[in-house]
Order: structure tokens, then C-alpha cells, then sequence
């Protein structure tokens, strides 16, 4: 069933990433990502979109030390991975994303963020 090889996949790969990012390994997690993935973060009333894994990537690279982001009320609709996710960071506040992630192949091709 090639629904189900994928939903496995995304849910795997997006496993990694967190372990990865978690653990202070942000290089290997941003090679997690295809290479024309695109991102989409909301900020209050307007949303900015980076294009590239050079853009998308550098957006986790250049993140506080210290970083968390903690995945929890998992929905695993086949290559697409929701979450509401913790991002705990050093010295703030912590906050809570709605986060969709879309995975194609083993490689992350388009984040979503937005607070809830």
C-alpha cells in the first residue's frame, strides 16, 4: 500500500528531525529537508514564506542555543505530519505552534508554523 510506506516515512522522518534538532545536531536535521523546501511562519497578521533549504535551514541553524521543539498531539495524515509543538527556548517564553510538515521521499519539502 503506498499510502501507508509514506505515512511511515513522514512520521520517521519527522521523528529524526526532532531527535536530531533536540539534541543539538541542527546540521543533520536541516539535511533532513529537500533542497527547494519552502516554509510558511505566521506571525501575528501576516506570514512570511523562505524558499531553499539555504533559507529554510538557516532559520533552524541560526536559532537560540539551547532550542527545543517537542512534538506532541501527533496527526499522521500519510505524507503530511501535524503537530502542536513545544518551542522551549533559554531566557523566553515557551510557546505553542500548530506545525505541518510535508514529506516526500525521506525529505522534508514544506514546514508550516503558526502560533496557536
Amino acid at each position: 500500500m503506498p499510502g501507508t510506506l509514506a505515512a511511515v516515512g513522514a512520521v520517521d522522518t519527522m521523528e529524526t528531525f526532532f531527535e536530531l534538532l533536540n539534541a543539538g545536531d541542527r546540521e543533520a536535521a536541516v539535511r533532513l529537508m529537500d533542497d527547494k523546501a519552502e516554509m510558511r511562519i505566521h506571525v501575528g497578521d501576516s506570514a512570511q514564506t523562505l524558499r531553499g533549504v539555504e533559507r529554510v535551514g538557516g532559520w533552524f541553524l541560526r536559532g537560540d542555543a539551547g532550542l527545543r521543539m517537542i512534538p506532541g498531539g501527533v496527526r499522521d495524515l500519510g505524507n503530511t505530519y501535524e503537530a502542536d509543538v513545544l518551542v522551549v527556548r533559554p531566557g523566553a517564553p515557551s510557546l505553542h505552534l500548530d506545525a505541518t510538515f510535508r514529506v516526500e521521499a525521506g525529505k522534508i519539502t514544506s514546514i508550516n508554523l503558526a502560533p496557536r
